[in-house]
This record gives C-alpha cells, sequence and structure tokens, in this order.
C-alpha cells in the first residue's frame, strides 16, 4: 500500500546546491574544533568572540550564495513536486540572506514555487534536532510520518527526519554511503536513510513507486 504523501522538506548545501562552502576553512578562522558542532561552539563564546565568528560565517555563506548552482537533477524534481501540487519547503543551518540569494539567483529564473516555510539557522534549535520539521508539520496540517525530509547530510538531515517521526531521503552525490551491492547504505541507526540516491531526480521514480503522489 502506497504511502501518503503530503509535502517534502529540503535541505541546501549538498541538497539543492552544489558544495562550494570550504567548511574547514570556516571551522579554521572562527576558531572551532571541526569535530564540533559550530553553530553550539559559536553561541557559546564571549559577545565579541561571538560577534566576529558570526561575522565570517556571514561573509563566507554570502560568497557562496553568490556563487553557487544547482545540483544537477534538482530542477526536473521541483517542476515534478510542482505539477503534482506537492509543496516543498526548507531548513538549512544557513542564514535567513543566504535562503534570499538562493531564491533570487537560483530557484526562481527556473520558474518553480517558492520553498516555504523555508527556516535558517535563526530557528532554533537547529538540525539534527527535530523541532523545525515539526513545525513545518505542524504548519501544513500534516502529520510527520507524511513527510519527507531530504538531504546530503546523514547526522543532520537523515537524523532530524527520523526523530521527527518523517520519511527521509539522502542524496548521496559522492556515493560516499553505498555499499557496493544492492544500492544500500552503509549506514545504521538514526543516520540510516528510508532512501538513499544519488542525485535528487532519482526521487522521482521513488516517489511514484512508493508513495500516492
Amino acid at each position: 500500500m502506497p504511502n501518503q504523501l503530503v509535502g517534502i522538506v529540503f535541505d541546501m548545501d549538498g541538497t539543492l546546491t552544489r558544495p562550494n562552502l570550504d567548511f574547514k576553512a570556516m571551522y579554521q578562522r572562527c576558531g572551532v574544533c571541526t569535530s564540533k558542532d559550530l553553530i553550539l561552539e559559536i553561541e557559546a563564546m564571549p559577545a565579541e568572540e561571538r560577534r566576529r565568528a558570526w561575522e565570517i560565517v556571514d561573509e563566507m555563506e554570502e560568497h557562496a550564495a553568490q556563487t553557487a548552482e544547482l545540483m544537477d537533477g534538482v530542477v526536473p524534481l521541483a517542476q515534478f513536486l510542482s505539477s503534482k501540487s506537492i509543496p516543498m519547503a526548507l531548513i538549512t543551518r544557513n542564514s535567513k540572506a543566504s535562503i534570499a540569494t538562493f531564491h533570487e539567483r537560483l530557484w526562481r529564473p527556473n520558474n518553480l514555487p517558492e520553498l516555504k516555510p523555508a527556516l535558517c539557522r535563526a530557528f532554533k534549535p537547529t538540525k539534527p534536532a527535530p523541532d523545525a520539521l515539526l513545525h513545518i508539520a505542524e504548519q501544513w496540517g500534516a502529520p510527520p510520518h507524511h513527510l519527507l525530509m531530504v538531504g546530503d547530510s546523514p547526522s543532520n538531515d537523515v537524523v532530524s527526519g527520523r526523530r521527527a517521526g518523517a520519511m527521509t531521503a539522502l542524496v548521496d552525490t559522492g556515493r560516499r554511503h553505498f555499499e557496493s551491492v544492492g544500492g544500500k547504505t552503509n549506514l545504521v541507526g538514526e543516520s540510516q536513510p528510508d532512501f538513499h540516491v544519488c542525485q535528487p531526480d532519482e526521487l522521482i521514480s521513488l516517489l511514484q513507486t512508493h508513495f500516492h503522489i
């Protein structure tokens, strides 16, 4: 029996756009160990250090947003969802300004409907907490298990989706998590997605097979 799909919630960097943000450099410039959560570490800094760190993050994110490109397969997927009147939302750990630049530079020129709600890191707690996804489910008047969370991070996107009770899809463009047999992932526990694809438009056939849309 196909599942009901009310809406899809996307991550941004590495999911809808090609990765072009040097996170290693960002962590180094902010003085944060790469094994730590950058947002939590910055928020715990003294006021002046915190202000300077957010300036660095904002500067690097804006540069990335101005040079970003859509991931292969994003437009066909978004067009398919739009044709089926399936709403699309966004949850990112980036800034509100990055979302605005994304919509202006990449989304609207392809005549795609605005992603909304579009929640940035100002919505706390951030992924992998489930709060943002639960907020969208409430906004749409849908139970979380009728939503699909799509992202490229097992530890953030997949975990947040599972904790919210939503279905999850991992976009693994680098094939880092594919096992050699059967296209399954090498992930376990909370980071294991329901679906696993190499690029976004591969979701179209999966949606048609597994969901009532």
